[in-house]
């Protein structure tokens, strides 16, 4: 049987499943008497300040043992301290007279309400943060030492979850974890960052994994094409087993790689930078071989605490991005938020794909709009750092930004602060009406930047994480090719730098297409760089070129796929045992 999902970390993995499942706890309503009410707020805030010390246990474990993503579990702190969970807990009981752990449970509905309206996917998964520490909070109030633990397993084992929560993955004994499956997250999910961080294959969104797999079977997870094989037959146990040793000596080889350019074989260099979610995800960029961060999400810094984040918190950030890629540069995108993800909530858009959100959203929060345009000036006095606006439709939308930006400079230049005497700034063209009109726009930019994750659904009318429509998204698509192609001539007429930041970029095929197509700056995934890298190392240009002029003509992304699956198979296949790389030259 074979379960299909998404591959957030690629790899391959053999072994026993271990499933994990999670009983929900039957919490009952106890009314009590006056005076048994401020002892019961006393248990509850002993059961908070318990769990804030096996949190601050769990981080200085995870930090300790060199795991990059400790500050993860910042978050779990920063919502033991927020006013929205502690002080409903307290009036709560002191309201209605009840026990902590109804009081916890029903607040957690409440939370969890306004969660679930959040439209960006970072915040809304931030849920799963919730979750994790309310259920840790429940436990400490019963005294139970809770659900048995993960971080003593006795062989080693896949684990097959319904999902984890961050301490579930922090305390795991990563040693004997050989891959991670889940039936729900994301590639933003916590699970998906942890497993890359500690190198595990792990495949998630797999539906009911957990249901259909039974304790002990053998599994394979392969998170490089996103699926779980179960009960593989010897033959085919045989054929992963053996793509699993070719995957990892493929890995070393393509480690060795970082330091060479990713240039064509006729010469044409193309720079590969990294997107990043994470601060500390610029040492994971620098490891494969990015040559900067074409992408910061500064949504991140938002996300933590649900509210704006201050002009020193954000300086500090871009300040620390810039010392850890010099001499590269980074690239930071505006915040790009709807309605329901600002700190104070709002009202639900019929259609937030289309509704108010970017740019379009910040009008009506100038101020922190204005504190993040302070911190990222100041910030670029420290490295070459460049400021990308994201949901620009037109000429409009991208003057209001640009006179806001120096209003701004002025007010920093008569406080005498220190800045570059320039911060490139760059639009983020996935509004169509944006891209078809890129030469329009010329005149005010430094740089372009397609966020192909957006201008697919929005030419083709596919929303992007609807399964329903999951066969209409396609990036191959010729309206999508000819979309870029003509931003790129734009760009070239205006001699002006365009790259593509969507996932399109780490896709090694259409990362061929779109060097074709003229791109020559790609922003990806840290982990998809190496692979990337080896396939532009392994053609021509004028191949590629040639290539994707005729796939303007084809009539479907099918016989485009089969165009550049077929022209160029040796430099999109990892090479073969025995097989020396330069193979790839004699085809051309």
């Amino acid at each position: 049987m074979e379960l299909k999902g998404i591959g957030v970390s690629p790899g391959i993995a053999v072994g026993e499943a271990l499933i994990v499942e999670r009983e929900a706890v039957p919490v009952f309503r106890l009314p009590l008497p006056p005076e048994a009410v401020e002892p019961e707020v006393q248990r509850v805030k002993g059961a908070l300040e318990q769990s804030r010390r096996q949190i601050q246990a769990i981080k200085g474990r995870l930090a300790a043992s060199g795991g990059p993503h400790a500050y993860i579990f910042d978050a779990h702190l920063l919502m033991l301290e927020d006013p929205l969970l502690v002080d409903r807990l307290v009036s709560l009981i002191r309201q209605e007279r009840v026990n902590g752990e109804w009081a916890v449970r029903s607040v957690a509905e409440q939370l969890q309400g306004m969660f679930d309206e959040f439209t960006d996917p970072y915040l809304r998964e931030t849920r799963g943060d919730l979750d994790d520490l309310l259920g840790r909070v429940q436990i400490n109030l019963g005294g139970s030492p809770g659900a048995p633990s993960l971080s003593r397993l006795p062989g080693q084992y896949i684990l097959v979850a319904s999902g984890l929560t961050p301490s579930d993955l922090a305390e795991l004994d990563w040693a004997r974890v050989l891959g991670v499956a889940t039936d729900s997250g994301s590639a933003t999910h916590h699970t998906s960052i942890l497993a890359r961080s500690f190198g595990v294959p792990a495949v998630v969104g797999l539906g009911d994994a957990t249901r259909r797999i039974a304790p002990g079977t053998q599994v394979v997870v392969d998170g490089t094409r996103g699926r779980l094989l179960v009960r593989p037959t010897g033959p085919l146990l045989e054929g992963m087993r053996a793509a699993q040793d070719r995957e990892r000596r493929e890995d070393a080889r393509l480690q060795d790689m970082r330091a060479l350019p990713a240039q064509t074989r006729d010469g044409v260099v193309v720079r590969l930078r990294a997107n990043a979610e994470f601060p500390d995800e610029a040492a994971t960029a620098r490891r494969h071989g990015a040559e900067g961060i074409g992408l910061f999400r500064s949504e991140y810094l938002l996300g933590r605490s649900r509210q704006w984040p201050t002009e020193e918190r954000q300086y500090e950030v871009y300040r620390q991005l810039l010392e850890h890629m010099s001499p590269h540069s980074v690239t930071v995108r505006a915040f790009d938020l709807g309605p329901e993800d600002l700190p104070t909530g709002g009202p639900s858009s019929p259609n937030p794909a289309l509704g108010e959100r970017g740019l379009r959203l910040l009008r009506h929060a100038p101020d922190a709009f204005r504190a993040q345009l302070r911190a990222l000036l100041r910030a670029s006095a420290h490295g070459p750092l460049r400021l990308m606006l994201p949901f620009i439709s037109g000429g409009t939308d991208l003057r209001e930004a640009l006179d806001l930006l120096e209003e701004v400079r002025g007010v920093l230049a008569s406080e005498g602060q220190v800045m570059a005497g320039k911060l490139p700034i760059g639009v983020n063209l996935e509004v169509p009406s944006a891209a078809l009109t890129a030469d329009l726009l010329l005149p005010d930019v430094d740089f372009f930047s397609i966020g192909t994750n957006d201008l697919v659904q929005y030419l083709l009318a596919a929303d992007r994480v609807d399964p329903r429509v999951s066969a209409h998204y396609q990036p191959l698509h010729p309206a999508v090719l000819r979309v870029i192609r003509h931003v790129v001539e734009s760009a070239d007429a205006g001699q002006v730098p365009v790259s593509v930041c969507g996932e399109m970029a780490a896709e090694p095929l259409h990362a061929l297409v779109l060097v074709g197509l003229g791109v020559r700056e790609l922003s990806l995934t840290p982990v998809a760089i190496p692979r990337v890298k080896q396939a532009v190392r392994s053609v021509s240009e004028r191949r590629v070129r040639a290539a994707a002029l005729a796939a303007l003509t084809a009539s479907t992304a099918e016989e485009v796929q089969g165009l550049f699956a077929g022209a160029f198979a040796g430099a999109l296949a990892p090479p073969e045992d025995g097989r020396p790389e330069g193979v790839v030259q004699a085809e051309e």
